[in-house]
């Protein structure tokens, strides 16, 4: 059940600590790796020309984002890391400009996470990753120019 749904209200300060600090290690590494693995996603065949380790850099990609699901999924369960997506997925819609969509979602993510916790705090009976991945599909989204 916790794998699924996850347990962010039973969560220990010791593992929220750690989680933390993971968690900030996985920004600075991915911040590190921004530029170059989005030159190698726009265009493998240049960069690889230019020198870039094309295929390291997604292997360094892959386990980044293996690392993140692997901390995430103890607290907020599996069913909210794939509804955290949304508002990426609605970011990359908004705009064309890379760096414009990596910070776009970060209000309306954090917006649905306060939201449904709430939601779930009223409501005992509702678990906090179904309420938060309900008010994640169901804000509205606005229109950013292109």
């Amino acid at each position: 059940m916790n794998v699924l749904f996850g347990s962010i209200f039973g969560i220990s300060s010791g593992n929220a600590v750690l989680a933390a600090v993971i968690g900030a290690v996985l920004c600075l590494l991915m911040q590190l790796l921004a530029r170059p693995l989005l030159f190698a996603t726009l265009d493998p065949d240049v960069a690889a020309a230019r020198g870039l380790p094309v295929r390291l850099i997604g292997f360094g990609f892959l386990a980044l984002v293996g690392a993140c699901t692997a901390e995430a999924a103890q607290a907020v369960g599996a069913l909210l890391l794939l509804g955290l997506a949304a508002p990426a997925g609605a970011a990359v819609r908004l705009t064309t400009r890379p760096y414009r969509a990596l910070g776009l979602p970060v209000v309306p993510a954090v917006a649905d996470m306060w939201a449904g916790l709430t939601l779930s705090y009223t409501v005992p009976n509702l678990a906090p990753s179904f309420a938060i991945r309900d008010s994640s599909f169901g804000a509205p989204r606005g229109v950013v120019e292109r």
